[in-house]
């Protein structure tokens, strides 16, 4: 169950920068794609930062991830954002 969370959490997040028109929700910007490819960084930070949380909390210490974790796991978060680059880009 917590797996699907993640899972749904990953997705919105991933999203979120190309259904709004605020900088990280709080800051009014005229948003470019440079921004935006900054904003999907960002929130791939959050989201780092909410499943080590998670990780820490559930199993009660963090497993080391090499490099490549960090690789495929931001590719993931990439790939999963392509709705949003669909719906803002393709279909304006």
């Amino acid at each position: 169950m917590i797996f699907l969370l993640i899972l749904i959490l990953m997705i919105f997040l991933a999203n979120l920068p190309w259904m709004t028109s605020n900088f990280m929700l709080l800051f009014p910007a005229k948003k470019s794609l440079p921004i935006i490819i900054l904003e999907v960084l960002l929130y791939f930070l959050i989201f780092r930062l909410i499943t080590y949380a998670l990780e820490w909390t559930m199993i009660g210490s963090v497993h080391n991830q090499d490099w490549q974790f960090y690789a495929a796991l931001l590719s993931l978060f990439i790939v999963s954002s392509a709705p949003g680059f669909v719906v803002k880009v393709l279909w304006k």
